[in-house]
């Protein structure tokens, strides 16, 4: 071998041409080296190649996973506004259909009291939820709401005869409503369902 590296030296000092010998056993050597290398280089290529395919498995893995946190958040989301919605449509129909009770000298119904609580529950949870904007309409629902019930509360007692009183309950009522609307709005488009804001 010892030879073989002399005389190699010596072709490439001297730019010289080799014998078939030492062309042979050039051949001989790369050819073995080659062989001895091919399951290195084919193994370093296989674990690279399982290591990108791993790593393609594990991105692909945290994207369905973060999709599908976003499709629960948002499903959540819609959950308490459809919630948050019907709870201050139903107060205030329960409301509406007290203030006639008691023009009509009957008790306000329990169920108002069933609703106004169910409605505070479902907006302290929402308070974990809804975006600032739509939290902000809600929360004028929230104060209107409670504001209607404290006209309401002095009809039911020794007040439910006092007519300008109860149109005021009543107008105050009717006019909520667009507290609600301006709510349901801002859930909308906070769910891309409606773009403008009217």
């Amino acid at each position: 071998m010892c030879s073989f590296t002399g005389e190699l030296i010596r072709v490439v000092r001297t730019g010289g041409e080799m014998n078939t010998g030492t062309v042979a056993l050039l051949v001989a050597v790369v050819g073995v080296a080659g062989t001895l290398l091919a399951p290195v280089t084919t193994a370093w290529v296989s674990s690279r190649s399982r290591r990108q395919e791993f790593e393609l498995q594990q991105r692909s893995e945290l994207t369905k996973r973060h999709m599908d946190d976003e499709q629960a958040n948002l499903e959540r989301l819609r959950d308490t506004y459809v919630a948050l919605n019907s709870g201050a449509r139903r107060y205030r129909f329960r409301m509406m259909e007290d203030l006639y009770a008691i023009r009509s000298g009957t008790a306000p119904d329990p169920a108002t009291e069933v609703a106004r609580v169910e409605f505070q529950d479902t907006y302290a949870k929402a308070q974990m939820l809804v975006p600032d904007d739509v939290l902000r309409r809600c929360q004028a629902v929230r104060v209107a709401l409670a504001d209607a019930r404290k006209l309401l509360i002095p009809l039911a007692g020794d007040a439910g005869d006092d007519q300008q009183k109860w149109q005021e309950a009543h107008t105050f009522l009717m006019e909520m409503w667009e507290a609600i609307l301006a709510m349901q709005r801002a859930m909308r488009q906070d769910l891309g369902i409606s773009t403008t804001e009217s």
